[in-house]
């Protein structure tokens, strides 16, 4: 009877968490949840409500939309990137994300494998958080797992010195989380913040910038009893992620934090008798940069930043604690302070590497994804070998998807942060931005009408933009304009498509056959299906030509079936496959539409398209060839791929390396561009004799066998006969 008398409250407990999960009450605070958007059923992604969990009192940022397979396919390597703002990508739209950035980069080194990157970064989180998410990433098959975290042990939700807090005691805070997934403990906490809010009032409400309003106690002393518990917390949560996904053998890249040291002074300085004033070391610092001792500027300013009593810029202490716990817990530590440090005058990081006090600029985003990805590259976790292009980083901001619209929404929103405390002390000295801003042009203009109008976004903007210059024939413009779309929004097709459109007409037709082929992974379309097809005519691939013609036939629509038609039978004929020329002729003589059974001569058109982005200068190399001045169209050309590494440049390269009989470097430049020249016979013709010459026989007779298969009837079938010859 007492074992009766003491299930009852349990039983009652049960059941009414039963009937609230039954009701649906409450909101599903998993950290991945089913993709709900048509055709992406297949698909998980970062919960958009995950951020309730952990803010009860202020708004909360989605994490940002990235999505990975619910069943994980063989060859794909599945990587999730745990932090806060910094890799949100604040103050920047999410194609200038690190993860991004660095997604990309894994996917060219690594072409093979199928990359997941799923970041699951929301602004204002700390290391509580990221406890919380840990063991719902392990369930999701992680091959990786990459964190960047630090900055918000203080101010963060269930930081020691945020309105966002549960308990000075790290236990009591950990279970507050882990109850948050129980329907009860949610309703007692509505209830409780319902009472709490109808109390209070309108009038107690904090205003301003999320970073202003999440602070309680603003003054933090370093090494005060404050202090201490923020830094205990941070080294037991990371050292708990660390030692539970140690258990599971991923493999783990942790990241030092960096902070601007010299761009910008402490907020707030307090001496005491056992401290310095933060605002007297870092003048001393600005001396000693002056008198150009860098060293001890170096030592004083990162004193001055630990000394800043409104902690927003996390003390050296916590890249100790990631440096110690790295070791312990043998990951790979990623020396972010490294990289920056020396990448900025005299190792001082300032302003040319971030917004503010802790947000890289574009190029600081670009500097980390650099970071984590020779990081990753030289642990070979992915694999033992990469295909990574040996590109600079500037080669790689060049041709990366953003532009002038992402430079001023960052501007912009760094000077609303900026207008409201702490950049501004007092409170009568705050300024909304919004209010008093008058955009100087343009772009300016339609950027801050994004700002003014919640009901809007950049995306959008930058969609009407992209069509001007499209109605424009401004191609390239046009084409950065939907390429800052794909890197912003990857998983959607019609990005990938518009974007592809423009290199058409930028005739640069690699890169659009590669954005067309993406664009399949998320919508089969027709009109991507039938453009691959003529990018594979023009290519040689007739085969593959034929292939897209046929999937697009049904997809397309009906007025221009008999363009779809047509174009195959061209490939059909050129192909030598005669039952299926026959068989489409057939087809289109139903359709009265015999004149298209009259075909051109087979010709190799691919080195007729020169991409836009180096068009001036692969013209001026040709010129230069035909007057017999080879040295001077290598330096043009070599100049041009830093600029846009096209396919044509590295095709001219490498036959003037041949006629100089210099087969090295010949085999450098043509081996990179194989997969697209692979159905030209001249070229097949050039690898083979640079095989041979290298006594890479079986290489050569490779070339040979694709040549005869490719252009049966060409003069260097003839010419290659002699490696039947060779054993």
């Amino acid at each position: 009877f007492k074992l009766i008398t003491g299930l009852i409250p349990v039983i009652i407990l049960l059941s009414f968490e039963g009937i609230l999960r039954l009701v649906n009450y409450g909101d599903n605070l998993n950290l991945f949840v089913q993709n709900p958007i048509e055709g992406y059923e297949e698909y998980m992604m970062v919960n958009p409500k995950v951020g309730k969990k952990y803010f009860q009192k202020f708004e909360y940022t989605q994490p940002p939309n990235d999505i990975f397979l619910a069943d994980k396919p063989e060859n794909t390597f599945r990587i999730f990137v745990m932090g806060s703002s910094t890799v949100f990508g604040f103050p920047y739209e999410r194609n200038l994300m690190f993860s991004r950035i660095l997604h990309h980069q894994l996917e060219e080194a690594y072409p093979d494998k199928k990359i997941e990157m799923v970041n699951t970064s929301i602004t204002a989180i700390n290391s509580f958080t990221l406890l919380d998410y840990s063991h719902q990433i392990l369930k999701q098959e992680p091959d990786a797992i990459l964190i960047y975290a630090g900055h918000n042990e203080f101010y963060g939700a269930f930081g020691i010195g945020s309105n966002e807090t549960m308990s000075k005691n790290i236990g009591l805070t950990r279970m507050h989380i882990a109850l948050m997934d129980v329907k009860i403990y949610q309703l007692l906490r509505n209830i409780i913040a319902k009472v709490a809010q109808t109390v209070a009032g309108s009038g107690n409400k904090v205003r301003g910038t999320l970073m202003k309003r999440m602070v309680a106690d603003k003054d933090i002393l370093y090494d005060s009893e404050e202090y201490q518990i923020a830094m205990d917390s941070y080294r037991k949560n990371m050292e708990k992620i660390l030692k539970k996904i140690s258990k599971k053998n991923i493999p783990v890249f942790l990241s030092e934090v960096v902070s601007n040291i010299n761009g910008m002074k402490p907020f707030h300085s307090v001496k005491t008798e056992n401290l310095e004033g933060a605002n007297e070391i870092y003048s001393k610092a600005v001396e000693a940069e002056k008198d150009g001792d860098f060293k001890k500027a170096f030592d004083l300013y990162y004193r001055a930043k630990d000394l800043d009593c409104i902690r927003f810029r996390a003390s050296e202490d916590v890249n100790q604690i990631i440096n110690e716990l790295g070791e312990k817990y043998k990951v790979f530590q990623v020396p972010m302070l490294s990289w920056f440090q020396q990448n900025t005058p005299n190792k001082l990081i300032g302003n040319n590497l971030m917004t503010e006090h802790v947000h890289p600029n574009i190029d600081g985003s670009f500097l980390m994804a650099e970071a984590f990805y020779n990081t990753v590259l030289d642990s070979k976790v992915i694999a033992d070998e990469n295909k990574s292009p040996a590109y600079s980083m500037a080669y790689k901001k060049r041709n990366w998807g953003y532009t002038a619209l992402d430079s001023i929404i960052g501007e912009q929103r760094i000077q609303m942060l900026k207008g409201n405390w702490p950049f501004v002390l007092e409170e009568k000295d705050e300024v909304d931005f919004r209010k008093v801003y008058q955009p100087k042009n343009f772009h300016d203009s339609i950027v801050f009408s994004v700002l003014l109008n919640s009901e809007t976004n950049l995306t959008l903007a930058r969609l009407e933009v992209a069509k001007s210059y499209k109605n424009q024939r401004k191609h390239f413009l046009a084409y950065k304009e939907y390429d800052a779309m794909v890197r912003t929004n990857p998983y959607i097709a019609v990005n990938y498509r518009d974007a592809a459109t423009s290199l058409i007409n930028m005739s640069d037709l690699p890169l659009a056959l590669k954005y067309y082929k993406k664009s399949l992974d998320y919508f089969e379309s027709g009109f991507a299906l039938f453009k691959m097809g003529e990018i594979y005519l023009f290519m040689g691939d007739y085969k593959s030509a034929v292939e897209c013609f046929e999937k697009s036939f049904p997809l397309i629509e009906d007025d221009r079936k008999v363009v779809v038609l047509a174009k195959a039978y061209v490939s059909s004929v050129y192909n030598n496959d005669r039952p299926k020329a026959e068989a489409i002729a057939k087809e289109l003589k139903k359709v009265n539409a015999t004149n298209y059974l009259r075909i051109p001569p087979k010709t190799y058109m691919f080195n007729n398209f020169i991409p836009q982005q180096t068009v001036n200068q692969v013209t001026n190399a040709k010129a230069l060839i035909d007057e017999g001045k080879s040295e001077e169209a290598l330096i043009v050309l070599k100049s041009s791929l830093g600029i846009y590494d096209s396919h044509i440049a590295n095709f001219l390269i490498g036959e003037i390396y041949i006629n100089q009989r210099n087969l090295d470097m010949a085999y450098k430049y043509f081996s990179k561009v194989y997969e697209l020249y692979k159905f030209y016979d001249q070229y097949l013709n050039n690898m083979a004799l640079i095989y041979f010459n290298k006594k890479e026989i079986e290489n050569a007779k490779k070339c040979y066998e694709q040549l005869k298969l490719v252009a049966p009837r060409s003069e260097y079938v003839r010419k290659l006969n002699f490696l039947n010859n060779i054993n």
